[in-house]
């Protein structure tokens, strides 16, 4: 094997905004790439951390389960995350009220806070981004932004294998009749 028959490293994608893509991904979601942002506006913040308060912003208050599987992290590394922004006085735990044996993690006002700084700063990126973009542009490329996030969250839903109602777990479907004639033939 020669050295121009050697693999060059990286992945090969025959789709070119798939790879496009999975650049942006990749640098956006790099640790040193939200620090960066967050540090911009005076928040020294890990990622996860940035993910979470994130999380919590969107959704509202969840039970740390939820944040551990919205995160991909057990039930242990979100309770010392809950701790760490409990301590930053970002978070703060509050009674479940569907469930008094249950707790939900709540951004607190400073969280919010937080958040909306953190917002303001990616505007300020993507303002940055676009700056030298045409108003056109600007507008096409959202539009087509917005179209493709749709598709991409309706191709996800589609991934996702039917819900089972009630009925389905404690009444199975009956098993099919082998030979509906023979019953004709037995009358």
């Amino acid at each position: 094997m020669t050295e121009d028959d050697e693999q060059t490293p990286g992945l090969d994608y025959r789709s070119e905004p798939l790879a496009a893509l999975l650049d942006v991904f990749a640098l956006w979601s790099s640790g040193d790439f939200m620090n960066s942002l967050a540090r911009r506006v005076g928040y020294d913040l890990d990622p996860t951390s940035i993910v979470a308060i994130t999380v919590l912003a969107r959704d509202g208050a969840i039970r740390p389960s939820d944040l551990a599987e919205r995160l991909h992290v057990g039930a242990s590394a979100v309770s010392k995350i809950a701790a760490r922004l409990g301590a930053e006085t970002l978070v703060e735990k509050t009674a479940d009220p569907d469930d008094a044996r249950a707790t939900l993690l709540r951004l607190t006002e400073h969280g919010r806070d937080v958040v909306a700084s953190l917002i303001d700063t990616g505007d300020a990126m993507m303002a940055d981004l676009l700056s030298d973009w045409s108003a056109d542009e600007r507008a096409r490329f959202t539009s087509l932004l917005e179209r493709f996030r749709d598709d991409a969250s309706a191709f996800a839903q589609s991934l996702q294998p039917p819900a089972r109602s009630a009925s389905d777990s404690t009444h199975p479907d009956p098993e099919p009749d082998p030979d509906p004639e023979l019953k004709e033939d037995k009358k």
